[in-house]
C-alpha cells in the first residue's frame, strides 16, 4: 500500500483508522484520499484542507471519469467534516457542485395506525380480484417485508427452498452484493407463513418463489409497488406531491421501530447497531448509522443522541439502506 506523502498525510491516516475501528472498510475511498494527497503535495503541501486543492483536484479527477460516477465525492467530504470536528475549524469541506443529481425516493416512515390500516385494507382489497392465489400473496408478502426489514427484492426472490418454517427462519440468498444472511422470525409470523403457504399450495402447488407472482413465476416489482398504491389509498391514507410512501418503506420503518424499541428497553443503541447491520444485510454500520440521523425528525426525544454525531454520520447512497 502507497503512504502518504503530503502534510495532510497523517491526518488522513487518522481518518482511516476512524473508518476502521467502527468496522467500515473504506478501500476505494482510501484510493482517492492517496490520490488527493500527492495532489496536495504537489500544490503547495497545504497543512490543512483548502478550497483551491480540493476543488483542482476535483476537476481533474471528474475529467478522468467516462461514466460520471461520483462515489469519490462523499470521502472527500467526510475528511473535511472530520477534520472540522476534530479541531481544524478552517478545514474546507467540499460543496454540491460536483454531485450528479439523481433522483432518490424520499424516506417515509409509517406511523403505528397507518400500518394497521394499511393491513386492515389490504386483507379486503385482494379479494376483489379474482387473480389465482392473490388473497394470499400480497397481505404475506407485506407482512413478511413489514416484520423483517427485507429489501423489495429479497422478499420477491425468496424461493420456497430457502424459507424454513419448522425452524422459524429464511435464507436471504443472491442478496445485495452477495451478502447472504439466515433471517429467524418470530412465533406469530412463523404461524402466518405456515397458514399462507398451506393455503397457496392448493393454488400452485409447484411453486418456485414463496410469493409467486400472477403465473407462479417471480411476482414483479411492479405489481408489488402498484398493489401497495392501490392498497394505500383504497385506505384513506394520504399520499400526494410531498408524501408518496412505498413498500421499500417497511424497511425503514423495521429499523427505526427496532431502535426506538431498544430506547425504552434503556439498551445501548450503539452497540445494538451492529446487529442491526446484519440483519438487514447492510454492507458495514455506514448505512446503518443512517438511522439515527433520520429519527429525530419524527421522534424529537432523539435529537440529543443524532446531535453528538451528526457530522460524522456518513452519507448513505439510497440503494444501500
Amino acid at each position: 500500500m502507497n503512504t502518504f506523502v503530503s502534510r495532510l498525510g497523517p491526518m488522513m491516516a487518522d481518518f482511516l483508522d476512524y473508518k476502521h475501528a467502527l468496522g467500515i472498510k473504506y478501500a476505494s475511498a482510501s484510493v482517492y484520499l492517496r490520490e488527493l494527497d500527492r495532489y496536495n503535495a504537489s500544490h503547495g503541501d497545504h497543512s490543512t484542507l483548502v478550497k483551491e486543492v480540493v476543488d483542482g483536484w476535483a476537476i481533474e479527477h471528474a475529467g478522468k471519469s467516462t461514466t460520471g460516477d461520483r462515489s469519490w465525492v462523499s470521502p472527500i467530504r467526510e475528511f473535511g467534516r472530520y477534520l472540522v470536528n476534530t479541531g481544524d475549524t478552517g478545514a474546507y469541506v467540499l460543496d454540491n457542485s460536483f454531485i450528479i443529481q439523481r433522483y432518490h425516493p424520499d424516506v417515509y416512515l409509517m406511523t403505528e395506525a397507518e400500518i394497521l390500516r394499511f393491513f386492515k385494507e389490504c386483507d379486503q382489497y385482494v379479494l376483489r380480484y379474482k387473480a389465482p392465489g392473490r388473497a394470499y400473496v400480497f397481505p404475506a408478502l407485506y407482512r413478511f417485508m413489514y416484520c423483517c426489514g427485507v429489501r423489495s427484492i429479497e422478499a420477491r426472490q425468496l424461493k420456497c427452498q430457502d424459507v424454513h418454517l419448522d425452524k422459524s427462519y429464511v435464507d436471504i440468498l443472491r442478496a445485495k452484493a452477495h451478502r447472504d444472511r439466515r433471517l429467524y422470525i418470530s412465533e406469530e409470523l412463523t404461524r402466518y407463513l405456515i397458514d399462507y403457504d398451506n393455503a397457496i399450495r392448493k393454488v400452485l402447488p409447484e411453486r418456485e418463489y414463496f410469493f409467486p407472482g400472477r403465473h407462479g413465476g417471480i411476482c414483479s416489482s411492479t405489481a408489488l409497488s402498484v398493489n401497495f398504491k392501490n392498497i394505500w389509498l383504497s385506505a384513506g391514507l394520504k399520499r400526494d406531491g410531498k408524501v408518496k410512501p412505498r413498500a421499500y418503506d417497511f424497511r425503514h420503518h423495521f429499523a427505526c421501530a427496532n431502535i426506538m424499541r431498544w430506547s425504552s428497553e434503556g439498551k445501548d443503541i450503539h452497540a445494538m447497531l451492529p446487529y442491526l447491520m446484519r440483519y438487514m444485510g447492510h454492507s458495514s454500520l455506514e448505512s446503518t448509522y443512517y438511522y439515527i440521523h433520520l429519527i429525530p425528525d419524527f421522534f424529537p426525544q432523539y435529537r440529543s443522541m443524532a446531535a453528538s454525531t451528526e457530522e460524522l454520520i456518513p452519507e448513505v447512497d439510497a440503494d444501500e439502506v
